[in-house]
């Protein structure tokens, strides 16, 4: 029922407002189909911009397609190219390093040459006129210069310079520097590379080569009279005859390094005085006891066999002044102790006689213990200062390295010097010691001997 209303109600509408929709509706379509023919225009245009478009860029793929081809036949032929550049440098390669291992091989050589020649030079006399060799020499050594051809001829040079110096006699006047450190003008004659002779003033002499610096040194150690005189007889032209160092320097240095006991005994240290006052106290000592047993030796046998006799005869008194004879002396003092105790019973006069020889003992063995005591200590200090050396020597080698030994000479020195110091004071103090001792034993040995046959003859007189 309510559809049918509505539907009526519409049909009044379109009744009512059908002529108005109808232009409404005409005017519509007529703008529709402007707009069409407008979109269809425009959509010509698009197709026709599309198909413009599809053909540049077909155009510009094909070009592209094509420069793709040409880019890829470069690539191949590059690659072509880059495999020959590859074998070519490989054969180039094997060739240089075959070249480089010859050119470092020659200028390993040319380096093993100038080393040799500059160890040559650094002792030959023949440097002393050309000094500044040493440096072009030691250019040869710098492993970032490579040696050319002009660099081999002039050390080819450089030899025959040397092999021709020394083969000469030179005499020139030219700057020294004596034992005072002092640089003098001096009369030098090079005799080849073996031996310099100089003279400056009134002193004459042998030189050496300063291996740093180039020059010439005067040879220290003090050289014998005639070997100066024959060196001053020669510079004079009075002879042909001169003095030379075959050995290249080694005898000179010798000379120059040559040291009296007394040095060689300071260079041990601090250490070396108190070993020395041991030494000097145990010789005291050993002098002491060589006059004491001097002093106490006499015949007591002869001395012992006259006592004998007058104690056998009943006269005592004859027999203590032959045994006063000999005040003094151990032997005499213990015979002297037992007449005294002629008129005890045996077992007190043996008592007595034992009592006499402990009172002598002490003054046969005095500074025997003493002498035994600082033979011990001698060799003691010494292996101190042998310590003390080492630990000197460590020090050094802690600070400076050991690329110099002589840094480390002072402390090894000190160490070698202070142990043979302490046992050479050791060795004649225990020899003596022991050579006193065994003198002691004698003479208590002799004592005892005198004491027992005292008893006897005593006790046979009484009985």
């Amino acid at each position: 029922m309510r559809g049918w209303v509505w539907a009526l109600a519409a049909a009044v509408v379109v009744a009512l407002c059908g002529p108005a929709l109808a232009a409404d509706f005409n005017q519509a379509a007529g703008q529709t189909a402007a707009e069409r023919s407008q979109a269809q225009a425009e959509l010509g245009q698009v197709q026709k911009d599309i198909a413009q478009e599809k053909a540049s860029m077909q155009a510009r793929l094909k070009e592209l397609k094509d420069k793709l081809a040409q880019e890829r036949q470069a690539l191949a032929r590059a690659r072509q190219d880059l495999a020959a550049t590859s074998r070519t440098k490989a054969e180039l390669t094997s060739k240089l390093a075959e070249t480089s291992g010859d050119l470092k091989e020659l200028a390993g050589h040319v380096r093993a040459a100038a080393r040799e020649l500059l160890a040559m030079a650094e002792r030959s006399p023949v440097t002393a006129q050309n000094p500044e060799r040493l440096e072009i020499l030691r250019g040869y050594l710098n492993k970032s210069r490579f040696p050319g051809l002009n660099d081999i001829r002039q050390l080819v040079e450089l030899y025959f310079a040397e092999m021709a110096g020394s083969g000469q006699i030179a005499r020139w006047k030219g700057s020294l520097v004596n034992q005072d450190g002092q640089d003098v003008q001096a009369d030098i004659v090079r005799l080849g590379a073996f031996t310099t002779l100089f003279r400056t003033g009134g002193e004459v002499g042998l030189a050496t080569l300063g291996p740093a610096s180039g020059r010439l040194l005067a040879a220290g150690g003090e050289l014998s009279w005639g070997l100066k005189s024959d060196i001053a007889a020669y510079l004079d032209r009075e002879t042909g005859a001169a003095p030379m160092d075959i050995s290249g320097g080694a005898a000179l240095k010798q000379l120059s390094r040559r040291e009296s006991a007394w040095e060689r005994l300071l260079s041990g240290g601090p250490l070396v005085w108190p070993i020395l006052l041991v030494g000097l106290a145990a010789l005291i000592l050993i002098i002491e006891r060589l006059i004491f047993f001097r002093r106490v030796r006499a015949n007591t046998d002869e001395m012992m066999t006259h006592v004998a006799q007058m104690v056998e005869r009943g006269d005592f008194a004859a027999a203590l002044d032959e045994a006063e004879k000999q005040r003094g002396r151990p032997t005499s003092n213990v015979i002297t102790a037992g007449l005294a105790l002629k008129d005890q019973p045996s077992e007190v006069i043996d008592n007595g006689l034992s009592e006499a020889m402990l009172r002598e003992l002490p003054r046969l063995e005095r500074y025997i213990t003493a002498l035994k005591v600082l033979a011990a200590v001698a060799p003691l200090l010494g292996l101190l200062g042998t310590v003390t050396g080492m630990i000197n020597t460590f020090q050094v080698i802690t600070v400076f390295g050991t690329g110099d030994p002589r840094l480390m000479a002072g402390g090894i020195s000190e160490a070698l010097i202070t142990t043979q110091f302490g046992l050479a004071v050791a060795i004649p103090i225990l020899v003596a010691a022991a050579l006193l001792g065994r003198r002691a034993q004698r003479l208590a040995g002799d004592m005892e001997e005198k004491a027992v046959a005292l008893s006897a003859a005593l006790i046979k007189a009484r009985g």
